[in-house]
């Protein structure tokens, strides 16, 4: 069984077996597909009188989770996005129980799950829901889509975010290597297109899964900015300044090199004077990310470091007010497909240290030092040479605050709709 949501426009709707069809498939909409029908962007039929329209599903049901992570912050935004810029377009959701929270308040249509369990939505409900939707096509923006799909699923795009598991596979959960390990080659393999935030995904994508013909289904569609949310207090004890790493903390974010490198500057390295926002000496180094896997005694590290400030997950009013009031952005990832934490940094004029792996490089462009992230000693010298050079950080700066410019939402889900109108456009339906 699904709910379905009451229709937000002319249709009503209740509970459909999934044996039912869905309400866009009634008897006076087309529920085959073929014959004169099109879809994609708007326009009219051969005599000049039909409007036309396409009907797009958004896979939403992982973006329950309370906390903001990368992946969920991605999902949501980007469904955001595509909802605002639909035109004419249908959209339907696939959520989980009820509606994410932030996007209860959007103007499309919604089917609801009974599950929770990632297993059992991708084993059970999505590959039998998947044919009764009506849809041209299907985003997939978290997870993969199921490995196993109905003859008569509509096409699917599926977001990969990074290639972590297969890259660094010692630095992610072995539950997340058995899933993804286990569905991303068939969701590759059947899907009609992929989508990845960024070049660098993309050449590992290629490097790693020899699918044939996977060359000519990869986009790359940039992840965008969040929506800017008022800055709040900072927390006591904190003074602006500050070197800001923002994260989860696990194996990849690299902390305990960060913590060594810190570490080396507090005891004197080199001969530079850091002087921010006036005041003589090293600033604190503040850390703001929920504990994630994997870390060890890192916390333990952390806690016991002079000099450093542990927040864990912090709102989002909290991390405004942190990029605002940092000096730096330190981000010394091993490996990243795209890297938010430093766009967003970027947006607000901090400058940043990061590490020379996987998208950050191409992300920063010119807006921040790149260093080897194995490398102590490296990420130490570019902290050291960013706190003692105000001319440097505000030349990288306002090179991240111009670059960051371009990455939007918006931009995303215009590019992500142009790929689902044209994966959906081998079927055609009229709009009554």
């Amino acid at each position: 069984m699904y709910e379905r949501e009451p229709r937000r426009g002319p249709l009503s709707s209740g509970q459909f077996g999934l044996g039912s069809p869905h309400p866009a498939l009634r008897a006076d909409l087309p529920g085959k597909r073929g014959g004169n029908w099109t879809i994609g962007r708007v326009t009219t039929g051969a005599a000049g009188r039909f409007p036309y329209v396409g009907r797009f599903g958004i896979d939403v049901t992982a973006c329950w989770r309370p906390l903001r992570v990368g992946m969920t912050t991605v999902a949501v935004e980007l469904s955001k996005a595509l909802v605002a810029h639909k035109g004419e377009d249908d959209i339907t959701l696939l959520c989980s129980r009820e509606r994410p929270p932030p996007l209860a308040g959007l103007e499309c249509e919604a089917v609801l799950s009974p599950y929770r369990h990632e297993l059992l939505l991708k084993a059970r409900w999505l590959p039998s829901v998947e044919p009764q939707l009506g849809c041209d096509a299907i985003l997939y923006p978290y997870w993969p889509s199921p490995p196993f799909r109905h003859k008569d699923a509509p096409p699917a795009a599926i977001f990969v975010h990074d290639l972590a598991f297969r890259i660094r596979p010692q630095e992610v959960p072995w539950q997340q290597r058995a899933y993804l390990g286990t569905v991303l080659g068939p969701a590759l393999r059947h899907a009609a297109a992929v989508l990845v935030p960024s070049g660098s995904a993309r050449r590992d994508l290629l490097d790693l899964y020899r699918v044939p013909g996977l060359e000519s289904k990869v986009s790359v569609i940039a992840e965008g900015l969040p929506p800017d949310v008022p800055a709040g207090p900072l927390p006591d004890g904190i003074e602006p300044g500050f070197i800001l790493a923002v994260g989860t903390v696990e194996p990849r974010k690299n902390y305990p090199r960060l913590l060594a490198a810190f570490r080396q500057l507090r005891a004197g390295r080199g001969s530079s004077p850091f002087i921010i926002n006036g005041r003589p000496g090293l600033p604190q180094l503040v850390i703001a990310g929920r504990p994630g896997w994997a870390y060890g005694d890192t916390l333990q590290r952390i806690a016991a470091e002079p000099g450093v400030r542990y927040l864990g997950h912090v709102d989002e009013p909290t991390l405004t007010a942190l990029y605002e009031s940092a000096s730096v952005l330190a981000f010394p990832s091993l490996y990243e497909g795209f890297g938010l934490p430093l766009l967003e940094a970027m947006s607000r004029g901090v400058p940043a240290v990061v590490g020379a792996a996987g998208a950050l490089p191409e992300l920063a462009l010119g807006a921040a030092i790149t260093v080897n992230p194995d490398d102590v000693d490296a990420i130490a010298g570019a902290l050291e040479r960013l706190l003692s050079d105000e001319p440097l950080r505000q030349h990288l700066g306002s090179e991240g605050k111009r670059r960051a410019a371009d990455f939007t939402w918006a931009r995303a889900a215009e590019q992500t709709l142009e790929v689902l109108r044209r994966i959906g456009n081998t079927t055609q339906r009229k709009v009554a």
